[in-house]
């Protein structure tokens, strides 16, 4: 199994677990947390939070439970940690145990799936996971730069931005370009959701991210 193999499936457990949960976290203020807040009640009890290789149990922690690794594997790293490439690369040794380098994500970018602008002061741990690059790049020129963030809560949950990310999907150029949202729309719509569902959240959540533009 390839890196690029795990990347994939992984996306699409994501999308697929945010269908039927969109209260799917991406930031926490405390990993030791993320067991009870992950998963179900009648699973938390054999889900944990592990070191990542030798780094600092503060910087990074892989949360894993029972079960597929694509749905139920996850990493985390402080908002303020740098290294987190290689804590992904680490993620995936130890939960796939598969090796895999730096040019292995050629045209891949590990991303913060929430902006760590957005963690207050630098707290709080982000999930990580592989961005297809120019998405990735395109995303944060457009959106994540125009947008006004709330920064004061430190636990977050995944949105109708995050999910287009991991999609592939490049963003609109605002709540106004009927065009890109119609495009986002119908990628929603082929994985099951409606017409309408996909269009109020979508033109909501940019019209918040752009307010005061």
């Amino acid at each position: 199994m390839s890196l690029v193999d795990i990347i994939r499936r992984r996306q699409r457990a994501i999308i697929s677990a945010w269908k039927t949960n969109p209260l799917i976290l991406v930031m926490t203020e405390d990993l030791q947390q993320l067991p009870g807040i992950v998963f179900p009640e009648d699973r938390s009890e054999n889900a944990g939070v592990a070191r990542a290789g030798r780094r600092r149990e503060g910087s990074v922690g892989i949360l894993q439970g029972p079960g597929d690794p694509d749905f139920n594997a996850s990493v985390w790293v402080r908002a303020d940690y740098s290294g987190y490439q290689g804590a992904y690369l680490t993620f995936i040794k130890q939960v796939y145990d598969v090796s895999a380098s730096k040019s292995d994500l050629a045209g891949y970018n590990i991303d913060h799936l929430l902006n760590r602008a957005r963690s207050p002061g630098g707290a709080g741990y982000i999930r990580i996971e592989a961005v297809q690059a120019d998405v990735n790049q395109r995303w944060g020129s457009l959106f994540e730069r125009a947008a006004g963030f709330d920064t004061r809560r430190l636990r977050r949950s995944m949105d109708w931005t995050i999910c287009s990310k991991l999609a592939g999907l490049m963003p609109p150029r605002g709540p106004d370009d009927t065009d890109g949202i119609n495009r986002l729309v119908t990628f929603y719509k082929s994985i099951g959701l409606t017409e309408q569902e996909a269009r109020q959240g979508l033109i909501q959540r940019f019209q918040f991210g752009y307010r005061g533009r």
